[in-house]
């Protein structure tokens, strides 16, 4: 039984038509095709719909029955990758990897577990191109939160030719600003990471791209961050070190290491 299939048979049994199920918290399109199989669901907004109404997770989990062992590990590490706990996610990596799940999830569960354990370095270069064509493989994979999720953690294993071809494909995209929060959070900080990437070829010029992608997104203040990350590369990028010098003294002003100590 597909993960899909559960909540389907759940929102049944509750009595609720497709909106009052999903309470606002994903499209009704997208939802829709989530029920038929045809969109995976985030960890996030799966979590989120179960909670809006009242359903526990491991009841959830537990009530699928044999038949969807796969599906029960599946979101097991996809609670423990969100928990951020190292030990469980690699405890559920080896039964997923000795179990009878799709390779698509096993490559998901091994892709998980090297993020959160930093071991991307350790996949092969076999597995790397599998993870690379499974990764996408999802219909409008730019609108997938746990998509872009993944590919934004996992964006050292990609050459630098496969990230400007996935950024160009963003730009393809049409009304990103009317996307998720939580999906246009994450493609703000795949662009940041481009950013990074750019100034490492020494292929400034390929930045204009994710230049395009930010100015894009919604004008939300829990965004803006992403704004300026992209001001001080676009300086930085044409030689404007005043301005760059600047945004890293705003960053500094407000204390945030995290953001100023890791820019070039």
């Amino acid at each position: 039984m597909e993960i899909g299939t559960m909540l389907r048979n759940k929102r049944k049994i509750l009595g609720l038509t497709q909106d009052q199920f999903i309470h606002g918290i994903i499209s009704k399109s997208f939802y829709s095709k989530v029920e038929r199989g045809l969109n995976e669901i985030s960890a996030k907004d799966l979590f989120a719909i179960l909670e809006a109404n009242n359903i526990n997770l491991n009841d959830f989990i537990n009530n699928a029955g044999s038949t969807s062992k796969s599906d029960r590990l599946k979101v097991e590490i996809l609670v423990a990758f969100n928990n951020k706990n190292k030990h469980e996610v690699q405890e559920l990596n080896k039964k997923i990897q000795v179990s009878n799940c799709d390779q698509t999830i096993k490559l998901s569960s091994l892709l998980i577990n090297a993020i959160l354990n930093n071991q991307l370095d350790k996949i092969n270069l076999n597995t790397r191109n599998e993870i690379k064509k499974k990764l996408f493989d999802v219909e409008k994979w730019w609108n997938n939160v746990y998509t872009l999720q993944l590919f934004c953690n996992s964006m050292l294993i990609f050459s630098f030719d496969d990230l400007t071809f996935y950024i160009q494909q963003l730009t393809k995209q049409k009304n990103i600003n009317s996307l998720s929060f939580d999906a246009q959070r994450l493609i703000g900080s795949i662009c940041i990471n481009y950013f990074h990437n750019c100034y490492k070829n020494h292929q400034t010029a390929h930045a204009k791209w994710g230049y395009q992608i930010i100015d894009n997104l919604a004008k939300l203040p829990d965004l803006t961050i992403y704004r300026i990350i992209k001001n001080y590369y676009q300086a930085l990028f044409t030689g404007n070190l005043k301005k760059a010098n600047e945004i890293i003294d705003f960053f500094k002003d407000y204390d945030l290491k995290e953001i100023y100590t890791v820019l070039p």
